[in-house]
């Protein structure tokens, strides 16, 4: 019997606004913001998805909406309009 080696592509990291990986310092630097700015700096890439949505479900009148989603979900769903 032989062992065949299969060749896999490599994968690619996600994106930081695509991870559901939550950073604590990451966290804690979001809280200390004021809302103008915690949202500039998410527009900027600079909190993963998982962090966002950590803010949605804790302060969610201070996330704006599109569509009626939250900014950050709806950037990326397919039937946004631009």
């Amino acid at each position: 019997m032989t062992t065949a080696t299969i060749a896999r592509p490599q994968r690619t990291a996600l994106p930081l606004t695509a991870s559901l990986a939550v950073n604590p310092e990451r966290l804690q630097r979001m809280w200390s913001m004021r809302p103008a700015d915690r949202d500039a700096a998410a527009r900027r890439g600079e909190f993963s998805l998982g962090e966002m949505l950590k803010w949605a479900a804790r302060e969610p009148s201070t996330v704006k909406l599109v569509h009626g989603e939250f900014w950050f979900l709806a950037e990326n769903l397919a039937d946004h309009e631009a």
